[in-house]
């Protein structure tokens, strides 16, 4: 649980409370339900009814291509190596050495579960379950279920918020989104990819936050810095 100290204008991280923890065991729960419903749907290899008018709904040829541009931008500012490198090296100029490594195992364990689900799975990009009848504006390659960047922005948004003072915690929520949304955009992933690369952060999160105190102290991911 983090606790805002508004003298300081700063979040301290506090052992979470028995509150905080039936919350993350309730969004834990969350995140495995969406992660296998997802994994249900990608697994057809079909992009229909529903998933497919919302995909469409964003991925429009209508929308032009005015915000490609932005749309890579976010993508690889929010959802790749790059924030992962800044996530981690911030904290690291602040000496706050646990909150680093914190960010090193969460978004790496959501990235190899992530990689693990692909491959099993196996989905392929929408290009192919469309049959080529969408509005293409990059290529990629590779399964495409669970999104790897909606992954990655997922584990670092939600492992930030839990040390953003709470009238910023809206950061979280909008880095989240509009990952999502590039990928729609770009037409590089399905709806159940995202629903699914969101789910696996937050999976990631949810189980790093949740360790317990006797395995957390010696791995250095408990919340005192």
């Amino acid at each position: 649980m983090a606790q805002y100290n508004a003298k300081e204008g700063v979040v301290k991280e506090k052992p979470e409370s028995k509150d905080s923890k039936k919350w993350l065991y309730i969004w834990l729960a969350v995140s495995i339900v969406l992660l296998f419903a997802s994994m249900y749907v990608a697994h057809k290899h079909k992009l229909t009814g529903l998933q497919a008018r919302v995909f469409y709904d964003f991925n429009n040829p209508d929308l032009g291509n005015g915000f490609t541009t932005a749309a890579k931008w976010i993508t690889e500012g929010l959802g790749s190596a790059y924030p992962i490198i800044v996530c981690v090296l911030v904290p690291l100029i602040f000496k706050k050495y646990r909150l680093a490594w914190r960010f090193v195992v969460t978004v790496g364990g959501a990235l190899v579960i992530a990689e693990i689900i692909k491959k099993l799975v196996n989905e392929p990009r929408p290009i192919t379950l469309l049959k080529g009848h969408l509005h293409q504006r990059v290529i990629e390659t590779g399964p495409g279920f669970p999104s790897g960047h909606e992954t990655a922005a997922a584990a670092m948004a939600l492992t930030l918020w839990f040390v953003l003072p709470p009238k910023w915690r809206f950061i979280s929520i909008f880095w989240i989104v509009v990952v999502a949304w590039s990928r729609l955009y770009l037409g590089v992933h399905t709806p159940m990819d995202i629903i699914g690369g969101f789910a696996t952060g937050l999976l990631a999160v949810c189980i790093v936050r949740l360790l317990p105190k006797v395995i957390s102290k010696p791995l250095r991911l408990d919340q005192e810095d």
